[in-house]
């Protein structure tokens, strides 16, 4: 598709259609309180309420922080920054950000203060569940070629980000606490050809191992000051997964079984330890049907894109 004899991970930025579109942020509210549809009236009214509110800090201001995030204050309403700026990948950032703060607002609704907050371990599926939700809106909603190539391709970059990437992150991690452990030196070269060794491993021919790439060690905030964070990302984002094909495929009655099993996990906050929620909302992640949930997703997704860009042709 790009004419490329020789694909880099920095590739993996460059979008495979010229689409620019842009969204205003009442279009983007409208779409995305539409998304959530599947999760019942009160989950949307919830998150109609904190559109209307005042929770949001929308747009970009001097003095702002950069990013995005859902910061919880127990007793009033979790408060949401973001940088809107019409992308089509900040639409998806405020349906991800607002999955962090309806999960945060139906936890802290149920709890008491010393069980409210949630795990990192969980953190992520609701925000990652609701753009699947808003991914499936949208596909819906365009039949142009261009735009759903461009959906497909940020859904893509999703998982290739938060679950492929991260889990090579995490193997690296866990070997180089082992050497640790062991008392082995610790030098750059040999985290770099660690991270070189994983790179070859995860991507085999496919793509290029540009050496500057294998410093990337010493980029990731999170191995020095939360460790053992990454593999959350993998975990929640299979999590998620699971929990999707479980709330929107199959008879009537299980998928809403499997709807209320995951509102019941929102309202749990960190009543229990993370792994038996999840297993309560029927994600057990010592089994692989969990990952291979995440597997099945990409692998509809890439099929779909493949027949979007033969439109093209």
């Amino acid at each position: 598709m790009l004419g490329l004899q020789e694909y880099h991970s920095y590739d993996g930025s460059i979008n495979l259609v010229d689409f620019d579109k842009e969204y205003a942020f009442e279009t983007a509210k409208e779409w995305v309180l539409a998304s959530v549809e599947p999760l019942g009236k009160e989950y949307r009214e919830k998150m109609k309420n904190a559109l209307a509110a005042g929770w949001v800090d929308v747009y970009e201001n001097t003095g702002k922080r950069p990013g995005a995030y859902s910061a919880d204050v127990y007793g009033v309403h979790p408060f949401m920054l973001m940088n809107y700026n019409e992308t089509l990948d900040n639409v998806f950032t405020l349906s991800h950000e607002l999955g962090h703060t309806l999960h945060t607002t139906l936890a802290n609704e149920n709890q008491p203060f010393s069980t409210h907050s949630y795990t990192i371990f969980v953190a992520e599926v609701a925000s990652t569940f609701n753009e699947r939700l808003l991914l499936d809106y949208l596909l819906a909603k365009t039949k142009d070629p261009k735009e759903r190539i461009a959906l497909l391709q940020q859904a893509i970059r999703s998982v290739t980000g938060t679950f492929f990437f991260q889990t090579l992150l995490a193997d690296y991690e866990l070997q180089v606490h082992h050497l640790v452990e062991q008392g082995a030196p610790i030098t750059a070269d040999q985290l770099s050809a660690i991270i070189g060794e994983l790179m070859a491993t995860y991507y085999g021919e496919a793509q290029i191992n540009d050496e500057l790439l294998n410093v990337v060690w010493a980029r990731i905030g999170h191995f020095y000051r939360t460790p053992f964070y990454v593999y959350q990302y993998a975990t929640c984002f299979a999590s998620s997964a699971r929990i999707y094909k479980q709330v929107m495929e199959g008879p009537k009655k299980s998928r809403s079984a499997a709807l209320n099993s995951y509102l019941e996990l929102l309202k749990s906050g960190g009543n229990d330890y993370p792994m038996e929620q999840l297993k309560k909302a029927g994600v057990d992640l010592t089994q692989p049907e969990t990952v291979q949930a995440v597997i099945d997703q990409l692998d509809e997704m890439v099929t779909l894109l493949e027949s979007e860009i033969a439109k093209l042709n």
